[in-house]
């Protein structure tokens, strides 16, 4: 198996989260009448989403390369630490 970057991996992860989200918007979007609405709520529930599934796709990354999350232990704290404020101020702040 060829030796691949644990953040590249991630980082290719938000993005193919953000181009799924987008898709199923679309195809949502183009099936319904009004459809804008809808593409805006899948949105909103997309961004809603994102912290929880980045400390997902976190937690099974490090899983996989441990040896990397030990040696960058610091790394993964903070990107926890701004994950983990990201959701609390989701679910406890964000009124809309």
């Amino acid at each position: 198996m060829k030796k691949c970057n644990p953040l590249r991996i991630l980082l290719i992860s938000f993005f193919l989260y953000w181009i799924i989200l987008y898709i199923v918007a679309s195809a949502v979007d183009s099936q319904h009448a009004g459809g804008e609405q809808y593409l805006l709520i899948i949105f909103a529930k997309g961004i809603d989403m994102f912290p929880i599934i980045g400390i997902i796709l976190l937690g099974i990354i490090c899983l996989i390369y441990k040896e990397w999350a030990v040696r960058n232990k610091w790394l993964l704290i903070i990107l926890l630490l701004i994950l983990s404020i990201a959701f609390l101020y989701i679910l406890f702040f964000n009124h809309s």
